[in-house]
């Protein structure tokens, strides 16, 4: 099997996980709301008043006042009535969408921050609102490619390659910042998890979290032994991987953010910070819906927006379009209505793609390149060279094929 077969195979499972997903979440899902009378009849339309009597404004125009004992009830007891995703758009609060967006626009700058602590145990000297610029621009491409969550991390590698020599470990600090990320969240979901309630529905996820902690302790431990690795050094095979002289300097940065104990746990906690600060936004969003979500609450919506930024990461669909929203159904089920629900995990990508859009200018103006010239800039300005690509043409190359880009 030819590699382009492989990957449309993986674009198409991918394609079908969403679809997948996607259809799991809108049912139950409505656009007007619903209303179910005692004997069986379903009535159609826009809640405009819901108290001791209800007002429904029915898709022919006509409005119509219902009582509550007509209205019929579930085994709980609660009214059956179903809102869309018109009257969830409706009742939410505007001025608190806007805070979630202030709120979460910061993040980008202890991200940067992160990003040049990590290239700087490298011996890679970027300037702080250069590492804030490619981030913005990384941002923007994971939300707005169809490339998925990984297009940004191309274009921080190849372009943070072109402010140093050291090209390969620019690349693995890109990969070691992306790893420290997935780690921390998941060490974060597996203490949520460990001390949440024997009731809550993170208790399922508790063999996965335990697994997932066991395997990478496992992994650790055999890359960090020393015995370990003089063994495995020794092995015959070993000598004959293709790009051998690279995968050592990858494993010699590696290892060297992990002998500079203090940047690398500064990482991690600066990490958390952002990432909690982002969940703050997320958590405004869920009032702004009318959720059910109060002080008692907001420890179990950080549990499940973790969750659900987790699952955002893995391989999949990009940006885990359904498959978040379908972890979202399942964990907020008890604090709102599907429609709410669905609102709230579209909302949330709205909030997060309108804070990346400062990283639109940033592609578009170039404004990521070193501003001093290299040796690679100056093979660049030959435009009439047949090997290579004009600078001002890398961000359209790399749009219309990102493994161009990142194999130059």
């Amino acid at each position: 099997m030819t590699p382009r077969i492989r990957k449309r195979l993986f674009d198409a499972l991918r394609i079908v996980v969403c679809v997948a997903a996607l259809w799991i979440v809108i049912r139950g899902v409505t656009i007007r709301d619903h209303v179910t009378l005692l004997d069986g009849t379903e009535l159609v339309g826009d809640v405009t008043r819901d108290a001791d009597t209800v007002d429904l404004r029915l898709v022919n125009g006509e409005t119509r006042t219902v009582s509550r004992a007509e209205i019929a009830v579930d085994e709980d007891g609660t009214a059956r009535i179903t809102f869309g995703l018109r009257s969830a758009w409706r009742n939410s609060t505007k001025g608190l969408l806007l805070l979630a967006v202030l709120i979460h626009f910061p993040v980008v700058f202890p991200q940067a921050l992160r990003f040049q602590w990590l290239l700087a145990v490298q011996d890679i000297t970027v300037g702080y609102w250069e590492c804030v610029k490619l981030s913005f621009a990384g941002n923007f491409l994971n939300f707005a490619t169809p490339f998925g969550s990984h297009a940004g991390d191309v274009f921080k590698a190849y372009f943070a390659s072109l402010h140093t020599e050291h090209k390969t470990e620019a690349v693995t600090t890109v990969l070691l910042d992306r790893f420290i990320g997935l780690g921390s969240l998941l060490l974060v979901v597996a203490a949520i998890t460990t001390f949440s309630p024997a009731q809550s529905r993170l208790a399922v996820l508790r063999p996965y979290m335990f697994g997932m902690i066991g395997i990478g302790a496992v992994v650790a431990v055999a890359y960090l032994s020393p015995a370990l690795r003089r063994r495995w050094v020794n092995v015959p095979w070993l000598s004959r991987l293709p790009m051998l002289h690279q995968l050592k300097r990858v494993d010699r940065a590696a290892r060297t953010l992990i002998s500079r104990r203090g940047t690398l746990i500064a990482a991690v906690l600066i990490t958390i910070g952002l990432q909690a600060t982002a969940l703050a936004a997320y958590f405004v969003v869920a009032i702004a819906l009318a959720m059910y979500a109060n002080a008692g609450n907001v420890l179990e919506y950080y549990a499940y927006f973790y969750t659900g930024t987790l699952v955002q990461t893995l391989p999949g669909p990009p940006q885990g379009l359904g498959t978040v929203e379908l972890t979202y159904r399942y964990f907020f089920a008890a604090f709102g209505s599907p429609s709410q629900i669905v609102c709230m995990a579209f909302a949330i990508r709205i909030v997060a793609l309108i804070c990346a859009l400062p990283g639109l200018l940033v592609t578009l103006t170039g404004s990521y390149r070193p501003k001093q010239s290299t040796e690679f800039d100056v093979v660049l300005e030959d435009p009439a060279s047949p090997t290579v690509t004009p600078k001002h043409d890398l961000v359209a190359t790399y749009v219309k094929d990102p493994t161009a880009a990142s194999n130059r």
